[in-house]
């Protein structure tokens, strides 16, 4: 049997793949690019990429016609993300929500039972300095966190509706290699756009703002634990570190380990509304689930790897595009 990861070649889709690999577990990789990133060449036995689009039903039903039968389960990643949905939003909200709808249909179809929905903690208030899942209605911060949260309610009530196992992990400011500050949004390019020589953004605000940013590998394992568990007793957990550290302090950090000696001039304040931390105690106490890469040894690591996969046009690059996590 094996794991469905819609946008298996973006950023946590891919870390995604390699964790279920390396637990000797069969994925097949369901993404519009063809391009697989470096980390994933020692897996690639287990990894077996399909060319599709999340948009493209006929495309989803014809691969889950022939294989469906071999997948045990859907991990759903695909999506446009943050400031991206508002420069393009009939697009941007289409494909949020209705990439995800299909996705439920073809589980309801096939009865491929399990799916996992990789959400945002940007579905909570901005007003909450610490996001947890007990919030009875979480209030969007902007467009994009809408979509999200339209999905997840289509997603459970998919479950209610059908019996299908829908569950879903909320992970937030997710960054590690995979992914050039480049391609990200704003604030992405502020906080570690020194890892990559990019030039001063001239950001007017931003360095008071504190988020919690969870290293990549660790979303991708937190994220893991919820879709392997045999059962869960809930349907929504929070996967990030639970700390909040501010955007002028990891800018801070990705000058300090920056090769190109590039240091950042940012204004105080806030560059979006959004919520400090999350609280990750429902996932820790059901899982075990805890962060193990520290911020300042997770943005060394990033470093490192953006040496070798620089930005197109400088060399090579491993980075997927603006449709993830």
């Amino acid at each position: 049997m094996a794991v469905f990861i819609t946008g298996g070649y973006g950023h946590i889709g891919s870390w995604m793949a390699r964790q279920f690999a390396l637990a000797g577990e069969n994925v097949i990789v369901y993404d519009s690019s063809p391009d697989p990133p470096d980390y994933l060449e020692n897996v690639s036995e287990l990894v077996e990429y399909v060319r599709g689009d999340v948009m493209d039903l006929p495309r989803l039903e014809e691969v889950f016609g022939k294989r469906g039968k071999d997948i045990d389960g859907v991990v759903h990643t695909v999506g446009i993300m943050g400031e991206f949905v508002a420069d393009d939003p009939y697009r941007s909200v289409k494909l949020n929500v209705m990439g995800t709808l299909n996705v439920l249909e073809i589980a309801r179809r096939f009865e491929t039972r399990k799916v996992l929905y990789v959400s945002t903690g940007a579905v909570y208030s901005a007003a909450e300095k610490i996001g947890s899942e007990h919030d009875n209605l979480p209030t969007p911060a902007d467009l994009y966190a809408a979509t999200k949260l339209c999905s997840e309610s289509l997603g459970l009530q998919y479950g209610e509706s059908f019996g299908l196992d829908f569950r879903v992990g909320r992970v937030y400011f997710i960054y590690g290699p995979g992914k050039l500050p480049s391609n990200f949004v704003r604030l992405y390019r502020v906080a570690f756009g020194a890892l990559q020589g990019l030039p001063d953004p001239g950001a007017d605000r931003g360095a008071d703002q504190k988020l919690d940013f969870t290293y990549v590998e660790d979303a991708a394992r937190g994220l893991a634990m919820i879709y392997q568990a045999p059962s869960t007793k809930h349907r929504i957990y929070n996967i990030a570190t639970g700390r909040a550290t501010s955007v002028g302090r990891v800018a801070e950090l990705a000058a300090k380990y920056s090769t190109a000696g590039v240091r950042y001039r940012i204004g105080s304040g806030t560059l979006m509304p959004r919520c400090e931390a999350l609280d990750i105690s429902r996932a820790e106490s059901e899982f075990g689930y805890g962060p193990q890469v520290a911020l300042e040894e997770g943005i060394r690591r990033y470093a490192q790897w953006l040496e070798g996969n620089p930005a197109p046009g400088e060399g090579r690059t491993g980075d997927a595009n603006r449709r993830d996590r």
